[in-house]
């Protein structure tokens, strides 16, 4: 589809307005989900109450410090549902960049697993319940999807105690990959009123806005690939439009073209 600017602007300068974002500011999308190691058993009932992010280095064990993830997909689920290439999505949310050093899976009190159709409670140590912490350390860009999957490990959880009696102590590893690049640069002169495309071949993959004054623009979750940039003064402007072929974005990378300079034709 071929970019058209007086299409663009009307949606782009109402998503500006409401967002006022800069490239400085732009947030990363993180997304933290789950998948299941199975056990020898019929279900595996885990209550989950939320996930936190710490952002420091040095995470402590009381609550200061911690950010709740908001929205986080929370309730009882059986992790034998979340095997074969199956993922639970805990949390798809947006979070400041810069660097995390833990995520803390809270727990509740109602576990349980079935053995021989009989659903037997899974006791859960209080500091179970206060949060088991899974160090990350990783320093999130802006306009970076990242994910992080937490590889439940049902049959090294579940310590079998006297004859009847379960305990859950989860094991836990955690695998982090960046999901998308970004795209961003410059405009120059800034006074102009600028419509910008990201083109896939002839299909617009993304488009921004940089209005007059802000000069600065930033694609973000931009699959991994190759690109053409088009950038659009408009018909009343006296600079031309101007294409950037074979701009490559890596995977958790953010390609920056620094400053485009439109010259008057």
């Amino acid at each position: 589809m071929k970019p058209d600017k007086n299409v663009f602007l009307p949606a782009l300068l109402i998503l500006f307005m409401i967002t006022g974002c800069s490239k400085n500011d732009e947030p990363a999308r993180l997304r933290v989900t789950l998948v299941d190691d199975p056990g020898d058993y019929q279900a595996v009932n885990v209550d989950i109450q939320g996930v936190a992010v710490h952002p420091n280095e040095h995470a402590g064990n009381d609550s200061n410090g911690w950010i709740l993830l908001e929205n986080s997909n929370v309730g009882i689920k059986n992790l034998l549902n979340y095997t074969g290439g199956i993922e639970l999505t805990l949390a798809d949310t947006y979070f400041p960049a810069g660097r995390i050093s833990q995520i803390r899976l809270l727990l509740g009190e109602n576990n349980s697993l079935t053995i021989d159709q009989v659903n037997i409670p899974l006791q859960t140590p209080s500091a179970e319940q206060s949060g088991l912490k899974l160090q990350v350390h990783e320093v999130l860009k802006g306009g970076i999807t990242y994910e992080f999957k937490l590889d439940f490990e049902a049959a090294r959880s579940i310590v079998h105690v006297g004859e009847e009696d379960y305990i859950l102590r989860p094991v836990i590893n955690v695998f982090t990959k960046a999901l998308s690049g970004s795209i961003r640069g410059t405009v120059i002169p800034a006074e102009e009123n600028v419509a910008i495309f990201v083109m896939d071949g002839q299909d617009v993959l993304s488009s921004t806005y940089a209005p007059e004054g802000v000069a600065e623009f930033l694609f973000a979750d931009i699959p991994e690939g190759q690109y053409t940039i088009i950038i659009n003064p408009g018909e009343s402007s006296d600079l031309p439009v101007v294409s950037i072929d074979n701009i490559r974005v890596s995977l958790g990378e953010v390609t920056d073209l620094g400053e485009i300079k439109l010259n008057p034709v």
